[in-house]
């Protein structure tokens, strides 16, 4: 099967089914996707996205993300879209890990804490929470083909990732390798000086690479920071995030089978 897809202007897409779920059971392959904003997407792209017959894409950016890098999609289907509920009095212009850039950024040491404390305060961030929730009840309902993204499909997107995997019985050790994917899926190296000019330029203030570099990247300790908040994954799927037994026992029905895509 294709984990990683290929695709002209969209980084980060992945197929994030055909993981072993228990019981001799597996995750389907082809309904469950992830990837970083698709902003810039070709014709080409969108062709592809179309091709997947997404349902329903899940936007964890804040507004002025979105705002700024509006997604691109193909006109038909037309998927359901959830976003992120920022405050409708909302004035920022930044989101908060662009205010950290902005405003307080300037070590590895600094970037790493950061990271982790977004990871660990995540899992219980009330709009998360409505998405990870709402994300689970439609996929209960439906069945459907969804595609979940933020800027660039490793953070935010990350821990969604877990929490829908966790819901169908992945094991953790293969949660962490599908999150440590991004890692594969994308040349991290790359877009560091690039970035370091960017931000100079954007926020006035010379910001190293190797500063940026934990932001860029993702490693074991930031997953397991939300892992740790989540505590308990049944308890935080039943509890914090309202879904019941036979929404869980839907989930299971849809998106796993006995099969195996190689």
């Amino acid at each position: 099967m294709t984990r990683i897809y290929d695709f002209d202007s969209i980084m980060n897409f992945r197929d994030f089914g055909n993981y072993p779920a228990g019981e001799g059971r597996h995750v389907k392959a082809g309904k469950l996707f992830r990837s970083a904003h698709f902003n810039q997407a070709s014709g080409a792209d969108l062709e592809k996205l179309a091709a997947l017959g997404i349902a329903l894409v899940v936007d964890l950016r804040h507004k002025p993300e979105r705002d700024r890098q509006p997604n691109r999609w193909p006109e038909t289907p037309a998927p359901t879209v959830l976003q992120y509920p920022d405050p409708e009095d909302s004035t920022d212009t930044l989101a908060p890990h662009e205010i950290f850039i902005k405003e307080t950024l300037s070590t590895p040491e600094e970037a790493r804490a950061y990271m982790q404390g977004s990871y660990e305060l995540r899992p219980e961030d009330d709009g998360f929470k409505m998405l990870f929730s709402q994300t689970l009840k439609f996929m209960a309902k439906t069945g459907s083909p969804i595609l979940i993204h933020c800027a660039a499909g490793k953070d935010r997107t990350g821990t969604l990732a877990a929490v829908i995997l966790s819901a169908l019985g992945v094991p953790f050790e293969t949660i962490m390798d599908d999150y440590m994917m991004t890692m594969k899926a994308v040349d991290i190296e790359s877009f560091l000086e690039p970035a370091s000019q960017n931000m100079a330029k954007r926020y006035g203030r010379a910001i190293a690479p190797d500063a940026l570099r934990p932001l860029f990247h993702v490693e074991p300790s930031y997953l397991n920071r939300s892992m740790a908040t989540i505590s308990d994954a049944d308890s935080y799927i039943a509890s914090s995030l309202n879904i019941t037994p036979d929404e869980r026992r839907a989930l299971h029905a849809h998106y796993l089978d006995d099969g195996y895509r190689t």
